[in-house]
């Protein structure tokens, strides 16, 4: 692990530690892949001169990256206190049982059925850390993001990413929500430059220019799909296709799947010329 601070631009290889802030360090999962990009960013937290150790987003059910994780957290604190997730799809949660049967520490999470114990907004004191907790839902209902106060950092899950912007997956991710999630981010940002630490791609050192390049970009693509609904096109398969080719083909499901999410929220908003299946 390097004591330097992160090029924002460059990505560690997987399974090479970094220091990005004074608690948090970064360790990217082998998973690269068209949803994840170079693999899913874990992170390992610590309060300088603590015991303890909080890990963040396990990533893939893979057995060294799960033993880097295990064996950096014990190197920064002694032991896991904890294993939080920003939200429960497989890149970010697969290794969480695995790992915390081998570190002895709960899963926490926003869902029952991904956590051992169930977190909302509010605060968090672990292992000396003071974590603010933010319901970011939209990419996924369960969606978190957790402020690091004594950093001016957050990990944003995939509420935001390093590039690019997140699927929305229909029926459990929400267009609207994403909007509100991200204006709420916004709002907290009271004039600050918060890095943001997200769950795929590079750190985010320009959170606010980020912030509403996202906006401003689930606003084309709304207006993008209204306008091809208005063309004649009227099936999912088909708006997916004229808006989002050429793309690869292992993600035709979630393209489909975020089309159906911006589709659902214009009709809500009665911004379709005419109706549109949804099936």
């Amino acid at each position: 692990m390097t004591g330097e601070q992160a090029s924002p631009s460059a990505l560690p290889l997987a399974g090479e530690p970094r220091q990005v802030t004074p608690r948090a360090v970064w360790l990217l999962a082998p998973n690269p892949g068209p949803m994840t990009f170079d693999g899913t960013n874990s992170w390992v937290l610590h309060e300088p001169g603590r015991r303890g150790s909080v890990i963040v987003d396990p990533g893939p059910d893979d057995p060294g990256h799960l033993s880097a994780l295990a064996d950096l957290a014990s190197d920064l604190g002694g032991h896991v206190e904890v294993i939080v997730l920003t939200h429960g799809h497989p890149d970010h949660f697969a290794g969480a049982n695995t790992l915390a049967r081998q570190v002895g520490a709960p899963v926490l999470a926003a869902s029952p059925q991904r956590g051992d114990r169930v977190i909302g907004p509010g605060d968090l004191d672990i292992a000396g850390l003071s974590i603010s907790v933010i319901g970011t839902p939209g990419h996924s209902s369960d969606s978190l993001s957790f402020r690091l106060p004594a950093d001016d950092a957050i990990l944003t899950g995939d509420t935001v990413l390093g590039r690019s912007a997140p699927a929305i997956l229909d029926p459990d991710g929400r267009v609207d929500q994403m909007i509100g999630s991200l204006e709420l981010l916004r709002s907290m940002l009271d004039g600050g430059e918060p890095v943001m630490l997200p769950g795929h791609g590079p750190l985010v050192t320009d959170p606010a220019g980020q912030l509403e390049l996202a906006l401003s970009a689930r606003e084309a693509r709304l207006a993008q799909m209204a306008d091809t609904v208005r063309d004649g096109y009227d099936t999912v398969a088909a708006i997916a296709d004229r808006v989002y080719s050429p793309f690869d083909e292992r993600i035709w499901r979630p393209i489909e799947a975020t089309v159906r999410a911006h589709l659902r929220y214009l009709t809500d908003q009665g911004r379709l010329s005419k109706p549109v299946r949804l099936d």
